[in-house]
């Protein structure tokens, strides 16, 4: 069991993780989140959940609209590119390239998913996503590993056998 401390005047935030006598990290990561606005420069790795782990990201609604149009390459502020995205039933991935002259990321992820509510989901699929979203900001070196992680996932679900056949998927970057 994890005790939390009471708030004192020297961690008045309660940041103070209980076991490692550290700095708190969320939920299950171990690692700190970064400090700022996330507004890069950089690359982050996103995904975004349905409500409940709801399977609405498929037939008959309009993913591949909500893919080219809504999403399309980027923020239409140009600050935000598209590098790789993979709709999955129940989840969405991006890897974004953020230019570090716009909006955080999690503005940018909020736009996107009002955009997905109001093109794919029902007046009773409400809320459509998840509050949250998880995010991994990419290391030198990191970023063609996660791309290809990314668009193998519906392989590993056993939806495709080749990730070219899932129709879901966009890259904008060059693969080997």
């Amino acid at each position: 069991m994890v005790v939390i401390r009471p708030r004192s005047p020297a961690d008045p935030m309660n940041l103070q993780d209980p076991i490692l006598d550290g700095p708190r990290t969320w939920r299950r990561s171990h690692a700190m989140r970064l400090e700022g606005p996330n507004t890069g420069p950089g690359i982050a790795a996103v995904t975004m959940v349905a409500a409940e782990r709801r399977a609405v990201l498929g037939p008959p609604r309009d993913i591949g609209g909500a893919l080219e149009e809504d999403l399309g390459h980027g923020s239409r502020d140009g600050h935000a590119r598209i590098l790789v995205a993979c709709a999955m039933p129940d989840h969405l991935h991006l890897m974004v390239e953020l230019d570090g002259g716009g909006l955080p990321l999690w503005q940018y992820v909020n736009v996107w998913k009002g955009l997905w509510t109001r093109r794919l989901a029902l007046p009773h699929e409400r809320p459509f996503w998840q509050r949250t979203f998880y995010d991994h900001w990419m290391r030198h070196g990191e970023a063609l590993e996660y791309a290809l992680y990314i668009i193998a996932n519906p392989v590993r679900r056993g939806l495709v056998s080749e990730w070219p056949q899932w129709p879901w998927t966009r890259v904008y970057i060059p693969l080997p």
